[in-house]
């Protein structure tokens, strides 16, 4: 019984990552980042993601960036639940869905921050950003939604109406490749990521417990699996109930018997055309079975 129930804690890890800030964050970021990818043409927008910039001697991460002739867009995206409601100026929105009631601090205030580490390290003026919030896996606001907080299906088309040109060519590259450089590097690979760590780690607990509750189940699923395709392959070694023949009724089955009520002589013969050493009885027996010659 307890080592059938070994699985349900690896589960239940997976499922507290899966209901994390982080892994949420992670999906909204994922969205976003391929919405801009696919839908955003590259001569005439230059896309970032996940940027880390210096501030107020600290650092402060962008989920999304883009430069173009229309203008610097900053996005934040954030994962939220249910029914959403908030304005600009409140430190916390609250969510409502099936779970309950829960409240997240206003993304807005952050994206606020990230507008003005951009302007710090590009030195392009206010008049040049669009500041925008982009939200994910949301049912709605239950309010009027701040401006320029948008679901992910509004974000293509609003970034597209843009006809105001706020810098030329030459702005829009300089622009880019000044935060490009701007952006620090973590020199981190994908291993040393703590977020990725514990993927691994819930990933191969979650594959240990399986195995240690499931292996007896998987060995005879593998069996019986190799047993049918023995069966298709060669049925005269089974029987019609699936039980495999011995190799003393294989021997049997190969061979050619005649039994003569007449003179009361029985004979088998193998295959190779000798004659098989058998019983008078054992001999008559295979005779009068279906699957051998009867005279």
């Amino acid at each position: 019984m307890l080592l059938h129930l070994a699985w349900f804690v690896p589960l239940l890890l997976l499922i507290v990552f899966l209901s994390s800030p982080r892994f949420r964050g992670d999906i909204a970021e994922t969205r976003v980042r391929r919405l801009l990818s696919a839908g955003l043409q590259r001569n005439r927008y230059t896309v970032f993601n996940r940027l880390l910039l210096p501030t107020g001697g600290g650092t402060i991460e962008v989920d999304h960036v883009v430069v173009s002739k229309l203008g610097i867009f900053v996005i934040e995206s954030h994962y939220a639940r249910g029914w959403v409601s908030g304005s600009a100026a409140q430190d916390r929105w609250k969510q409502k869905s099936l779970l309950g009631v829960s409240r997240f601090d206003n993304p807005v205030h952050r994206n606020r921050l990230q507008v003005e580490a951009l302007q710090r390290c590009s030195g392009f003026p206010a008049a040049t950003f669009h500041a925008l919030v982009v939200m994910v896996g949301q049912r709605g606001f239950k309010t009027r939604p701040p401006p320029n907080v948008l679901t992910a299906t509004e974000l293509l088309p609003w970034i597209r109406k843009q006809s105001r040109q706020l810098l030329s060519p030459e702005q829009a590259d300089q622009a880019a490749r000044m935060i490009h450089a701007a952006h620090l590097e973590t020199a981190q690979g994908w291993f040393r990521k703590p977020v990725n760590q514990l993927r691994l780690a819930l990933l191969l607990v979650l594959l240990a417990g399986s195995w240690l509750t499931f292996r007896d189940d998987l060995a005879q699923w593998a069996k019986g699996l190799q047993q049918r395709q023995e069966r298709s392959s060669h049925p005269e070694q089974f029987h019609d109930d699936g039980r495999r023949k011995t190799q003393q009724e294989i021997w049997e089955d190969s061979l050619a018997c005649a039994y003569s009520k007449d003179t009361d002589r029985c004979s088998c013969y193998e295959p190779s055309g000798d004659r098989a050493d058998l019983t008078p009885a054992r001999c008559r027996a295979l005779a009068e079975r279906g699957s051998v010659l009867k005279q």
